[in-house]
């Protein structure tokens, strides 16, 4: 999805089983400020859980990446800021530790997941491929190998969240029935940036949707601090 204009660029990256339309809210209130706004559908995800099976960490890393170098050749407004969601949360600390993005915001990352069963996947998924959601998520099944792999990615981006120098945000629904709070302020205390700011917010979406609006505003608000857009 993408909101173009003539600002400065900002990535939006979905979470984990997500789509790109999770952050739509968000993109918008972004375009209205007139920021250049690309939100892509990581490798894997927005069809069916065979292809997100199929799909490796490394995988969705890229997808973002390349998203990110998009954005930067295109040049407009004085770099680029990242923001994610959950498991793109951590997708976007590791992007922010290996380029030098302007700010980078995150919405209830995925530091550490509140399911403990989920720490077997990595020994389950060769036995037990898939198991079945409940009626509403974004797929019918989920494939164990791909939560191991979501795994993977939250080591990876932890182990470099040190290296992250960008001013940065964290928002934290403090009763997500998704992630751990703990893990996402463990997290926070990991990024090396000079200047970051850890905000609770007493709710209880992990994907934001009837607060979609009181995100958009914490989140707008620290890129305009960031890049001095005015009202």
């Amino acid at each position: 999805m993408r909101w173009p204009h003539g600002g400065p660029g900002v990535l939006l990256v979905h979470g984990f089983t997500g789509r790109p339309e999770d952050l739509a809210p968000l993109g918008e209130a972004l375009g209205q400020r007139g920021y250049n706004v690309y939100a892509p559908c990581l490798a894997g995800h927005g069809e069916t859980w065979r292809e997100l099976r199929a799909s490796r960490a490394e995988d969705w890393r890229r997808s973002a990446e390349l998203a990110l170098l998009e954005l930067v050749e295109e040049g407009q407004g004085g770099g680029v800021a990242v923001c994610g969601l959950s498991m793109g949360g951590m997708l976007a600390v590791d992007l922010a530790a290996h380029f030098p993005v302007r700010a980078l915001a995150l919405i209830n990352p995925a530091a550490g997941v509140r399911q403990r069963a989920a720490s077997l996947a990595p020994l389950l998924w060769p036995v037990i491929p898939s198991i079945r959601l409940r009626e509403g998520d974004n797929l019918d099944r989920l494939p164990l190998r791909s939560v191991a792999e979501l795994l993977r990615c939250t080591r990876e981006a932890l182990s470099h969240a040190p290296a992250v120098r960008a001013p940065s945000l964290v928002l934290q629904s403090e009763f997500d029935p998704m992630v751990r709070p703990a893990a996402s302020k463990a997290l926070f205390e990991r990024l090396g940036s000079r200047k970051k700011e850890f905000e609770s917010l007493a709710l209880h979406e992990h994907v934001p949707k009837e607060q979609a609006p009181l995100f958009a505003e914490r989140i707008v608000g620290f890129l305009d601090s960031v890049f001095g857009v005015s009202a």
